[in-house]
């Protein structure tokens, strides 16, 4: 559970999340891992065995794996459902690769072991280095 505690933090590193992340995967398994890994833990997110993981159900796993725990339903104890369901929006949508609305283990295993895409904020300081290291002032400065 572990390294796919890790491997779901570092994916979805892209969505916002408002709980902390686990500290980063040192050395990263290889594919065999991931895929094992996955198989053990999905039937905890796939309660019906339809083997395709549903926006909610991936929502409720990518949100344990940071720490949090998705309400059961609306007004109830933890995440509610749709906040959880938007925070990983981006996520189920990269994850989803075939785009047919549920993600397989298969899906799930490419999905954690690719590399995350950058986030706007990483983005926005690596344009701001190089305006820096060119020599050129910042708007503000």
């Amino acid at each position: 559970m572990m390294i796919l505690a890790a491997l779901l933090a570092a994916s979805a590193a892209a969505t916002p999340v408002a709980v902390p992340a686990p500290a980063k995967v040192a050395n990263k398994p290889g594919r065999t891992e991931v895929l094992a890994a996955v198989k053990a833990e999905w039937p905890r997110y796939d309660p019906t065995g339809r083997g395709k993981l549903t926006p909610l159900e991936f929502s409720t796993w990518v949100m344990r794996s940071h720490g949090g725990v998705v309400a059961p339903r609306a007004h109830a104890a933890g995440i509610a459902p749709v906040s959880a369901m938007n925070a990983t929006a981006t996520a189920f949508a990269r994850a989803d690769a075939d785009h047919d609305g549920g993600v397989t283990p298969e899906e799930m295993t490419r999905f954690l072991m690719a590399t995350p895409a950058p986030m706007a904020i990483d983005k926005a300081k690596a344009d701001k280095a190089r305006v820096v290291r060119a020599g050129a002032r910042t708007p503000g400065e």
